[in-house]
């Protein structure tokens, strides 16, 4: 069975912002977040009036992309304390939720965070970025590959923060899948 994906804002908030959410569906994995990311895309993107409040909060209706709640709290204090430590800078509650859930579900996470990234390779979660869900969804057939491109270039010029490099290296996986 294939492991769940489990979603922190970021990925979510600008493949919407692209028109790409929708084709989630396509991907067969089970998709999941945390009650604090859906909180914070949703109901205060909603407050925010950010277009795609209303546009992921019909993700959520359809179940395309469910809701859990984190089980061990002692292991979401656990996983803060080892991003304040090791990384020297705090992980915000929604990144250290989606890496807990992620551990419970024995599941991927998706995030672009980079100290979610750090805390995740120490504590052995596999954790990737917006690019390997792009993948996930040219593979489904729903989008060709010029197209997928054109959406990156679009999340980024919609604010998704990527550096030079990551998105050099997005581009280039997208171009030769």
């Amino acid at each position: 069975m294939p492991k769940p994906l489990v979603f922190d804002s970021t990925p979510l908030i600008y493949m919407t912002k692209a028109s790409l959410a929708e084709l989630l569906k396509a991907i067969s994995q089970t998709k999941f977040t945390t009650t604090n990311v859906f909180e914070e895309i949703v109901r205060e993107g909603k407050k925010k009036r950010a277009p795609e409040a209303s546009l992921l909060e019909t993700l959520f209706e359809k179940e395309i992309i469910k809701v859990h709640n984190i089980s061990n709290k002692g292991y979401l204090k656990y996983v803060k304390e080892m991003a304040a430590v090791n990384q020297m800078q705090p992980l915000h509650e929604a990144e250290a939720e989606v890496l807990c859930l992620t551990k419970e579900l024995n599941g991927i996470a998706i995030a672009d965070d980079q100290v979610a990234r750090a805390v995740a390779r120490i504590l052995g979660i596999e954790l990737h970025g917006t690019g390997y869900v792009l993948g996930k969804i040219f593979v489904t057939g729903k989008i060709d590959k010029e197209k997928l491109i054109e959406k990156v270039k679009e999340m980024r010029d919609s604010g998704w923060y990527v550096s030079a490099e990551d998105y050099l290296k997005i581009i280039d996986y997208l171009k030769n899948l």
